[in-house]
């Protein structure tokens, strides 16, 4: 059976509205952690204090359709959604990065670049030139520095 548009959206709609605080935490470590873990390992890395408490986040995870289990009690993920907060974030496993750090990485090359193959002068083209890009990359790595720190 297909799903249509509306049912996809409303999907995300509804793993929006579920996916916050702990929930979030619990999915949090399995996107850094995409291979299979226990019940206890779920539970120190969410920082959760109680296997029950690690237990009921899985649970919304799992009638959400993000977590499956297998038989031996093994958590893995089962869909990466990009909802909420996890829209700033790019990568899989442990290579989740924040998207503002390409912004960075590109306008310091910029800075760079200019400054290395283009005479330096005084004129105002050039000042505003070096400024926008100077603020460009100052703003990328604050944004980068801030999503980096967030707590989930």
């Amino acid at each position: 059976m297909h799903e249509t548009a509306r049912d996809i959206e409303s999907d995300l709609e509804k793993i929006a509205l579920e996916l916050k605080g702990r929930t979030l935490r619990v999915y949090w470590y399995l996107l850094k952690n995409p291979e299979e873990a226990s019940l206890r390992d779920i539970q120190k890395g969410a920082g959760l204090s109680s296997p029950s408490l690690a237990t009921y986040h899985l649970d919304k995870l799992k009638n959400l359709g993000l977590v499956s289990t297998d038989q031996h009690g093994l958590y893995s993920l089962e869909r990466n959604v990009k909802v909420g907060v996890l829209r700033f974030f790019v990568g899989s496993g442990r290579l989740l990065v924040p998207r503002y750090v390409f912004y960075a990485v590109f306008y310091i090359t910029l800075v760079l670049c200019y400054l290395v193959f283009l005479p330096f002068t005084t004129g105002p083209i050039s000042l505003l030139l070096l400024s926008v890009l100077c603020f460009g990359a100052i703003t990328s790595c604050i944004e980068s520095f801030r999503a980096w720190r967030m707590e989930i």
